[in-house]
């Protein structure tokens, strides 16, 4: 994550993943933005954690190239997906049309962490 990253409401998401009982397998996305020359391979890393989590959860509120890859990845490994979207942002035709996600559309920031505390805790159970 290098551009558009809302570091405030991806705390929010990390504490509701955690919140819900749920473990947080990217940890980077709420560090310090990484340097374009890190010597992690960002794609393999971000690709095997899209493949092998049991819930991608995605913040589309602003565009993304790698986070739609990661979405990609996820939804072809048969992951449940969870977006997450400020409305009256536009989000892409392909996240739209997307079968088998679940959206969390917020007009504040505040709103996302209890709607999706509910949706993973739901998962739970």
């Amino acid at each position: 994550m290098i551009a558009n990253r809302a570091i405030d409401r991806a705390r929010l998401m990390a504490k509701a993943i955690e919140d819900s009982g749920h473990v947080m397998t990217s940890p980077w996305v709420i560090g310090a933005i990484e340097k374009a020359d890190s010597k992690v391979n960002v794609f393999q890393r971000d690709k095997e954690g899209a493949e092998e989590c049991d819930i991608l959860v995605a913040d589309v509120s602003e565009p993304s190239i790698g986070v739609g890859m990661e979405i990609m990845a996820a939804y072809k490994s048969g992951r449940r997906v969870i977006l997450v979207a400020k409305k009256g942002n536009v989000t892409s035709g392909m996240l739209q049309h997307m079968d088998m996600k679940e959206m969390i559309e917020y007009e504040d920031d505040n709103e996302v962490y209890p709607t999706l505390l509910k949706l993973l805790s739901a998962a739970q159970s």
